[in-house]
């Protein structure tokens, strides 16, 4: 129990790593704040409700209907309530056929569904597409690599 430090001398020791590392911690929070602005005005990984808002005042709206379904149990097994639904949607645009896949977690998606497209109909999406965008997790990654940047540049050693 003797190793246990206090808040006093753990605030001291956090200030002895010197200004370099605090200006790089200050650049990520930075990076973070101005990344939080772009995505609540819609800049920056715009939401699925603005993509269709956005495709609705153009009148890109598409009526798919489901050909297969398919669902898989996840855990714990055989739980009804806990599955992941895999349905396929056809849809057609100027006389050519089209697919569409849609995952959804515990409710059955519906026979009929309506699509969105903004620019082109080869990539279209509904409401079940909402914030699944893999590329997310780079508002977590730049700021940290910024403030590694930052730090280093200013003379700090890792």
């Amino acid at each position: 129990m003797e190793d246990r430090i206090g808040l006093a001398e753990a605030l001291s020791e956090l200030a002895g790593y010197g200004p370099a590392l605090w200006c790089g911690v200050a650049a990520a929070i930075a990076t973070f704040i101005i990344e939080i602005i772009l995505c609540k005005k819609g800049i920056l990984f715009a939401g699925t409700d603005r993509k269709i808002a956005l495709a609705k005042q153009r009148g890109h709206l598409l009526t798919a209907t489901r050909t297969s379904l398919r669902y898989r149990n996840r855990e714990p097994e055989n739980t009804s309530t806990n599955r992941v639904y895999i349905a396929n949607y056809e849809y057609v645009v100027d006389g050519i056929r089209r697919t569409k896949q849609v995952i959804s977690t515990s409710l059955k998606p519906p026979t009929a569904i309506t699509l969105y497209y903004v620019n082109s109909p080869n990539r279209a999406f509904s409401e079940y597409d909402g914030g699944k965008n893999p590329l997310q997790i780079l508002l977590y990654i730049v700021p940290v690599l910024i403030a590694y940047v930052v730090a280093t540049a200013l003379g700090f050693e890792p």
